[in-house]
């Protein structure tokens, strides 16, 4: 990852470097010098960063030198920022606030980041923006210094010089494999379905229906064979629920409850406390003949599990629950006899080699390449140990390499020989790791902010990834960021470090997960970056002294009680610059003020994870300080049911590029400032139901990507957004729905639309209030691309339920 951040860096300087001088601001004596030294220090470090990564598996010191060049690069990227938006601001001065500001070159050289014979400010500005400036001068001297003493260190370290730098290659959208046979694992499935539909013995365990586990060491395929199961068409049609609960390491009564509810389709919203989900879980249970599958079980307690296991005393006859662990103690608590216990053992070499293989030449027609690499690669599977997800790693890292001695290479590879091996780090995955190119590394581990059995939306994922910077080194290459961010994706699916994928229609994934090995293999590696914190419902759970809960960058809160015991904790929130969070409750404009106070450099704050909504957090109000936040660049505030306004200070926010207020109901209007997010790419608002005011700044936003609901004039009256501020979002992708406003059509600002430009946009549903004319079509002229949808006759339902207080009597139109 360090690596990544300092490519990261150079780039960020160059460009605002750049900017600087096509402003004719140059830097002062002396910071002009410093800008220069942190160049030089930071390409320094950088060519030895490859070996460092590695060794510091091995060599702690290494380790915590690495820990300090983050921290130096990410303090270096807040500065870089704060520039950046600096620059940024004198781009929005008004002409009618301006003023001409002459500084001379003899001022003191901290007056000053930047200067020239001549600045335009505005008048009221300046003072402010001499002490940011000052304040950027001095921290860039001071993280010159730090980053003095780290280069100076390096060489204690003996580290070399990698000259080989890994690109990226590019993949198609179809080219990663997902094997869904599972080889070697007939026989014990077919047993393990026969007990499923057996008749009860009179000896059914401690929990009133058979349990059936499954126990293996991680990686050996106990899940593959539950997912087996599961998915198959005689048990689905044995049972009348199958349901499926990942459990894992952090034991949750609470969440495993209501995900068992809703397995049995009820909802738990309206269930306050875990005695009520119990209940209601008795009553259905009684007459459905269900299979629960428990996956990834770690808790071997018998008094955690003993409120779900009484209330399974009255399922109904034939029900069964199905358990896989990698520890056999869990197995007996949980009620099964020996007989009911099934061991995976490792597969053969032989196997191991036909997975491999799939994996490596999949779509591969040249029978003489695998010929020619076949007796490296049976060598390279005999060192998976049986594991098949080290063979499906091992394969997907080959299936890039065509030539021998790259097979040799990784069969001959150091790794092999590191005395690392654990659970959670095996040499496969470090291999393949080491493998990408340094600028995917960051996507793979940011994915451990993300809890095991998570389900991954890839398209929500790349907007973190870009919310970060991870995909910055597009720029000037003419390639958009997302489409980037789908690559490095593909190419991290291909590597199998995803599975479980769904596709949609284009035959792109639109969901997936992460195995829970890979993710442990993340989580290790992150181990100081990401923190994970719970309250459990009653305990907050989090040792406050350990160096990672003040060292950590992101950071997962799983709450359903208060937040003040977040707040009141011990973390780092200075360092903090992801927030997610997963749970329900609200969460107040005093927390949040306390929150923005302390967590200056976030750029991601999310209170929805797309996997857990609509148990989202909900916010209340947005403190006016939300405005401080200068690096925020994505903010996600959906069912936030109580939220009625945004603060204009949320204007101020010139980084941001996600904001998601999808089903906040209650909010009425946008604020009119929203023109100054000139940088926002995505702005999604729909299922707000009493939103109506779109102010025409949005029609300013050039960058918008998304704008998946807007309600615009179609009369050309007010100030409100009118269908004729499409005109310069030509950037727009994907479906928008529009609701038009007004009893007559403005044809100007119809054509005003531009929509031929609209090129990339797919669909364009269109609602209005009076009988569309029959030639409004030809007047939008769009793009033969474009997929328009008038609505007329549906119009009663779709303003009924968006917009209630419209009056909807004169529609009896049949048109479509």
């Amino acid at each position: 990852m360090a690596e990544a951040l300092v490519v990261a860096i150079l780039q960020q300087l160059a460009t605002v470097t750049a900017q600087s001088a096509s402003r004719q601001l140059r830097l002062i004596t002396g910071v002009e010098a410093e800008i220069e030294n942190l160049e030089s220090n930071f390409k320094a470090i950088q060519c030895v960063l490859e070996d460092a990564e590695e060794k510091q598996l091995v060599n702690k010191s290494v380790g915590l030198w690495l820990e300090r060049l983050k921290q130096v690069s990410y303090d270096m990227e807040d500065v870089l920022d704060e520039w950046q938006t600096a620059l940024q601001k004198l781009d929005q001065t008004e002409p009618a606030d301006q003023v001409e500001v002459f500084i001379k070159k003899k001022v003191c050289p901290f007056i000053s980041c930047f200067q020239s014979s001549r600045q335009v400010v505005r008048r009221h500005q300046f003072p402010h923006q001499v002490v940011r400036r000052h304040d950027i001068a001095v921290k860039i001297t001071k993280i010159n210094g730090e980053l003095d003493k780290i280069a100076r260190e390096k060489e204690r370290y003996q580290l070399t010089i990698r000259s080989e730098v890994k690109q990226p290659r590019r993949l198609e959208s179809t080219s990663f494999v997902d094997i869904s046979k599972l080889h070697g694992r007939d026989a014990v499935k077919h047993k393990i379905v026969s007990m499923l539909f057996g008749e009860n013995s009179s000896h059914e365990g401690n929990i009133g229906i058979r349990t059936i586990s499954v126990v293996g060491m991680g990686g050996i395929g106990k899940t593959a064979v539950a997912q087996m199961i599961y998915n198959d068409y005689e048990v689905r049609a044995h049972f009348n629920k199958v349901i499926w609960v990942c459990v894992s390491d952090f034991f949750d009564q609470n969440k495993i409850a209501r995900a068992i509810l809703g397995g049995l389709n009820q909802d738990s919203n309206n269930l306050p406390t875990l005695q009520n989900v119990l209940d209601k879980i008795c009553e259905k249970i009684q007459t459905t003949r269900f299979l629960l599958v428990l996956d990834d079980v770690w808790t071997d307690h018998n008094e955690d599990w003993e409120p779900l296991r009484a209330t399974f005393q009255h399922g109904m006859h034939g029900s069964r629950i199905l358990v896989t662990t990698r520890k056999e103690s869990v197995a007996t608590g949980l009620g099964s006899s020996r007989s009911q216990v099934f061991h995976l053992n490792q597969l053969s070499d032989e196997v191991c080699w036909l997975i491999l293989s799939q994996m490596a030449f999949f779509g591969e027609d040249d029978d003489d390449l695998l010929k020619s690499l076949e007796d490296v690669g049976r060598e390279i599977a005999n060192k998976c140990k049986g594991s098949p997800l080290a063979a499906k790693t091992l394969g997907g890292l080959l299936r890039e390499k065509k030539k021998r001695s790259e097979w040799q290479s990784i069969l001959n590879s150091e790794l092999w020989k590191l005395n690392v091996a654990k659970e959670y780090i095996f040499t496969p995955l470090l291999l393949s790791y080491y493998d990408l190119p340094a600028e995917i590394r960051p996507c793979l581990l940011y994915c451990a902010l993300f809890p095991k059995d998570y389900n991954f939306v890839p398209n929500e994922l790349i907007k973190h990834w870009l919310a970060h910077g991870y995909l910055n080194c597009c720029k000037n290459s003419g390639i958009e960021e997302e489409e980037l961010g789908e690559e490095y994706f593909n190419i991290l699916a291909s590597r199998c470090l995803f599975q479980d994928f769904e596709k949609g229609k284009d035959g792109k994934i639109w969901r997936c997960k992460m195995h829970d090995i890979v993710h442990d293999f993340v989580q290790h590696l992150t181990n100081n970056e990401i923190l994970a914190v719970a309250d459990g419902g009653e305990k907050f759970r989090l040792d406050t002294s350990s160096s990672s809960s003040k060292r950590a960058h992101h950071l997962r809160l799983m709450v359903d009680g208060d937040w003040k015991l977040y707040l009141e904790s011990k973390i780092g929130m200075n360092r903090l610059r992801s927030l997610v969070t997963i749970g329900g409750g609200q969460v107040s404009g005093k927390d949040l003020r306390e929150l923005f106070n302390r967590a200056k450099s976030l750029r991601l704050l999310d209170f929805a994870l797309a996997r857990y909504r609509p148990y989202s957090v909900k916010v209340q109000e947005i403190p006016r300080g939300i405005g401080e936040l200068i690096h925020l660049r994505y903010l996600d505030l959906s069912y936030s049911e109580n939220l009625t306004i945004l603060p204009d200070e949320v204007c101020g926010l010139k980084n941001l590029q996600y904001l998601n207020l999808y089903h906040c109901i209650r909010l009425e209007k946008l604020p009119d400032g929203i023109r100054k997010l000139i940088n926002l790419r995505f702005l999604l608002t729909s299922r707000c139901q009493k939103l109506l005011y779109y102010p025409k700044g949005i029609g300013e936003l050039t960058s918008l990507r998304e704008l998946n609901a807007v309600v615009a004039r179609v009369d050309g009256k007010s100030d409100q957004f009118s269908i004729g501020d499409l005109e310069n979002l030509d950037l727009l992708r994907g479906d928008v729905d529009m609701g038009l406003l007004g009893d007559k059509i403005d044809w100007k600002e119809i054509k005003r639309a531009k929509l031929y430009n609209k090129i990339h946009l797919a669909k364009l549903k269109i609602t209005m209030i009076i009988k569309p004319p029959g030639d409004i079509i030809e007047a939008l002229n769009p793009p033969p691309s474009l997929n328009i949808q008038l609505d007329w006759d549906t119009v009663r339902e779709v303003f009924a339920y968006s917009y209630p207080f419209l009056s909807l009597s004169k529609f009896t139109s049949n048109y479509c």
